[in-house]
């Protein structure tokens, strides 16, 4: 199969938006009336912040999720109106544009508290803030022993506007995870004693749920979720029938670049770390870890032609690889699938992680912009 694309580099990252938008339809469904934040850190996990972020406006989506200010000031200055949630820690250099683009953010210290009302009361601005309460994942939040302590505090301040309470969940991935059940009723009891103690009469958004706990913790599903991988039509673990309809819609393809007959007992590529058993045919492949395709893979990893599978041989090198496909044919030009379907084959993004020790988050995430995106519009009707 011949692929004709109007891009510079003959390696792409294929993106199916109908099937985005599905998997959002799907999820939808299954929170029932609850907030859906959908996390677009990352560039979209590799999909493209942009592209995606439109598409889940389209879909129906009622937050965004970022890790910084960088990425929430290029929502807002592609249009995004939706909120947009800052979960990183913040720094006193980025208040000023938090403000500026209004984007609600994290707050997890009274130290920051001061530093954001400071820049606040200079600038003569309001901020809407969410309080990341620690419960398990020692990463950022505050205690709960401190916490009501500083949502006293923001709510003794009318600069502050407190829209939610959140925490992260460290094991949801396990169905059945004692630590995370744990994390569930550490969180739920906080949200109790935070609307006995300090705020009886004005709700906001509470939420725990991340893609784990949508699939397998019930009671984590509060005001909002937070649900990233599923929406990108991956599960942590096995599937749920409620969720058969959700795949992924990320491809990574190329075109062949050169054909050459190689003799037996011949290295290939650097190090020598193939040798041919025989005669065979070798095909080069436009695509290296200059692009994220990871060189653990070396060896190891696959790829498709023709819809057949082939191995990837020798030492991946930082702009091509290369694929032994034995007596088989092969044509420059031809279309090489990576990570997706061809035929009735398939090669699929855990695989791909398992291959590399790893997790398919960091796959995603690995694919950088010289892979230009190319996006599949859903098809009418």
């Amino acid at each position: 199969m011949k692929t004709n694309l109007p891009f510079g580099h003959p390696a792409w990252v294929e993106i199916d938006l109908g099937q985005l938008k599905k998997n959002i339809a799907i999820i939808r469904q299954h929170i029932g009336k609850r907030l859906l934040c959908f996390p677009v850190k990352a560039n979209a996990y590799g999909h493209g912040l942009i592209t995606i972020s439109r598409a889940a406006v389209e879909a129906g989506v009622d937050y965004f999720a970022v890790s910084s200010l960088q990425e929430g000031a290029l929502l807002r200055k592609a249009g995004i109106t939706l909120p947009i949630l800052v979960l990183g820690a913040i720094h006193e250099e980025q208040i000023s544009g938090l403000l500026d683009y209004q984007l609600e953010f994290t707050i997890a210290s009274r130290f920051k508290a001061d530093l954001v009302a400071k820049k606040c009361c200079e600038f003569q601005k309001k901020c809407r803030v969410h309080v990341e309460v620690e419960t398990g994942m020692q990463r950022t939040g505050v205690r709960p022993q401190t916490a009501l302590d500083l949502l006293e505090y923001l709510h003794s301040q009318p600069i502050f506007e407190v829209v939610g309470l959140y925490s992260h969940l460290a094991t949801a991935d396990i169905a059945g995870s004692d630590v995370a059940v744990k994390q569930i009723e550490l969180f739920k009891n906080f949200v109790n004693q935070y609307y006995t103690k300090i705020n009886p009469n004005h709700p906001v958004i509470c939420h725990i749920a991340n893609s784990g706990g949508v699939c397998y913790f019930p009671e984590s599903l509060m005001d909002m979720v937070r649900p990233g991988l599923l929406i990108f039509g991956y599960f942590p673990n096995p599937i749920q029938e409620s969720f058969k309809k959700i795949a992924p819609f990320f491809s990574v393809k190329a075109k062949i670049a050169y054909f050459k007959v190689t003799a037996a007992q011949q290295g290939v590529s650097y190090g020598h770390t193939y040798i041919t058993a025989k005669e065979t045919r070798i095909v080069t492949v436009p695509v290296g870890y200059g692009d994220g395709l990871r060189r653990e893979l070396s060896n190891r990893g696959h790829v498709l032609i023709r819809g057949r599978r082939y191995p990837i041989v020798g030492m991946i090198c930082m702009d091509q690889l290369m694929v032994d496909i034995g007596r088989d044919e092969a044509y420059v030009g031809d279309e090489v699938t990576l990570i997706g379907h061809q035929g009735n084959e398939s090669i699929t993004l855990n695989e791909v992680a398992q291959l590399c020790d790893t997790i398919p988050y960091e796959i995603l995430c690995g694919f950088n912009d010289r892979l230009p995106r190319f996006y599949i519009e859903p098809t009418l009707g």
